[in-house]
């Protein structure tokens, strides 16, 4: 009776437990084999005592002190075919539970070894130091007046001084955003025409980025937000067409998998990994309070190797913001309003919530990670030249790369302050010699 909902910026996160009395969770499986199944639960909690039953027999008892949010063994369980009733019972202090894991061992083992073997550790990304990050989309705002049309606001689009800024900055990689809410892409890409005409643009600014970036020795990495509601933005139209609101979201994320394939393909090994926001929107496809038809997560194995067509060494990570890791098929860890990472191995979580991942960081150097507020300037810094070169040399240090983010007007320019400052950044980085690689 205790156990309540968590559902925060359209879409249900987990349950928690506000009292310390005992609780119990029921549910009702349908396992599509009998036999032995390993269970692994998202969960953060102080202090508490899980019992579990699977058909009214005991399962296991286990003590959980997880103040941060972790995926833990609760042992196995032994379902029969068809029809299955499993319970959690729990003591002790409050807690939050995302999810309950149930896998077969022999398909656990197959899988993580799979993931193991595609699973990419570059050293151009352990020791790139620092990147910057723009979200710059359909949405990006003039300092003042009104959007411009889509077409002529990516011909208007002035890349010519962005490549000056991130070659002053000393930068070495840059995360662009494709999408960020809405479904528009600046590129011609026909999958996403094919699904809903007229969110493309006939200028390819995608690929002007990707030559330009790759001719100075400079990685890029694609930001995308696959349109899903959520707390800055919406796009009904997109997701109606693509399938998003279904309660079987396999329409949706195949239309994902061919805006990813076509547009990996196109720009080859000039783009050099992903990163998917709203990664709880892949690992819960029905997030949305839909019922459970179909599968109940994102074929993230399939995702992962649409990402990498045209370049089998891309990275890609899905963003869990404070969960655990979501998927063994991924790269590195997308650390949202990360600065620093502390325990690593080589540059990767050795244990804990995102073990074997590579570590990330990005954070917001002003407000906000993008533009979108309309007749208002961006607003200062909030980090100070010294405090940066400080981060930078840390994340060197650490094989634990960060990108700072920059809000971006309309026409692709930043913040006076904040050009000013990485300017400033990226000519003692020169000073001291600490460039990227390239330089």
């Amino acid at each position: 009776p205790g156990v309540r909902p968590y559902v925060a910026n359209f879409m249900s996160l987990w349950v928690y437990s506000g009292t310390a009395a005992g609780e119990s969770m029921e549910w009702k499986l349908i396992a599509p084999e009998g036999g032995e199944y390993e269970i692994k639960a998202l969960v953060e909690a102080r202090d508490s005592v899980f019992t579990l039953k699977a058909n009214d027999s005991k399962a296991s008892t286990l003590r959980v002190v997880e103040p941060k949010w972790n995926r833990i063994g609760l042992g196995k369980v032994s379902l029969a075919a068809g029809e299955n009733v499993l319970r959690l019972e729990t003591e002790g202090k409050p807690f939050k539970l995302s999810c309950l894991e149930l896998t077969r061992p022999e398909v656990a083992r197959k899988a993580e070894q799979e993931a193991a073997g595609m699973r990419q550790a570059p050293d151009w990304f352990k020791d790139a130091g620092f990147g910057l990050m723009f979200q710059w989309t359909n949405r990006a705002t003039p300092p003042t007046g009104d959007i411009k049309e889509w077409e002529r606001k990516v011909d208007d689009f002035d890349l010519d001084s962005l490549v000056g800024l991130i070659e002053a900055s000393g930068a070495s990689f840059v995360v662009w955003s494709v999408t960020w809410g809405q479904q528009y892409i600046s590129a011609p890409i026909a999958s996403l025409d094919g699904t809903l005409p007229g969110r493309t643009s006939k200028r390819d600014l995608l690929g002007e980025l990707a030559d330009r970036l790759s001719a100075k020795g400079v990685r890029l990495i694609f930001y995308y937000h696959y349109g899903y509601d959520c707390y800055h933005s919406k796009d009904p139209e997109w997701m109606v067409a693509a399938g998003g609101y279904l309660p079987d979201k396999g329409r949706l994320f195949g239309n994902v998998q061919a805006i990813v394939s076509e547009i990996g393909g196109r720009y080859g090994d000039k783009l050099d990994g992903w990163f998917f926001d709203g990664g709880q929107r892949f690992y819960n496809a029905h997030f949305d309070g839909t019922p459970p038809v179909g599968a109940l997560s994102a074929p993230f194995r399939e995702i992962t190797l649409s990402a990498r067509k045209g370049n089998d060494k891309r990275i890609v990570c899905y963003n869990p913001w404070i969960l655990p890791s979501l998927t063994e098929y991924q790269d590195f860890f997308a650390g949202e309003g990360k600065l620093a990472h502390s325990g690593l191995k080589d540059g990767i979580f050795p244990d804990g919530a995102q073990e074997g991942l590579m570590a990330f960081g990005c954070f917001t150097l002003e407000s906000s990670w993008g533009h979108i507020q309309k007749n208002s300037p961006i607003a200062q810094p909030k980090q100070s030249h010294d405090s940066l070169v400080r981060m930078i040399g840390q994340a060197k240090r650490n094989r634990s790369p960060i990108a700072i983010n920059l809000e971006m007007y309309e026409d692709g320019s930043v913040g006076p302050k904040s050009e000013e400052l990485i300017r400033r950044v990226g000519a003692t980085l020169k000073a001291q010699g600490k460039l990227h690689p390239s330089e």
